[in-house]
């Protein structure tokens, strides 16, 4: 079983370098095409989107996570491609939603605490 340590290193190692999970497969690129869609339909409403500034609760060792969604991949610290597994299931989430990230380490429970909008 993975300490706390552990855990908490994999996460920040997802958001430091996306390569850690391939890229997303067409399923998936679909998946991200339609909540740009969405996004862009609706840009009212509370979700995250590229530039968000997100903090991500991790339900197994109940540590947080800040993260920034991007469009790219990059080598930052806790940025993330929406173009990543991770990433793309974090898209157009809301404030409250409990995402599931299986087959890396056993998988993992996230939930979203927080959104901030990226600047205008």
């Amino acid at each position: 079983m993975s300490s706390m340590v552990d855990v908490k290193r994999h996460l920040r190692t997802l958001a430091r370098n996306t390569a850690v999970w391939h890229t997303i497969g067409p399923r998936e690129l679909a998946s991200v095409i339609g909540k740009l869609e969405l996004l862009e339909r609706d840009r009212t409403a509370l979700r995250a989107r590229v530039g968000s500034e997100l903090l991500l609760l991790d339900m197994n060792t109940q540590d947080l996570v800040e993260l920034r969604l991007t469009e790219r991949g990059c080598s930052a610290s806790a940025q993330v491609s929406i173009f990543s597994p991770l990433g793309a299931r974090l898209l157009a989430a809301r404030p409250g939603d409990l995402l599931s990230l299986g087959g890396f380490s056993g998988g993992y429970r996230l939930l979203l605490v927080r959104v901030e909008a990226p600047p205008a």
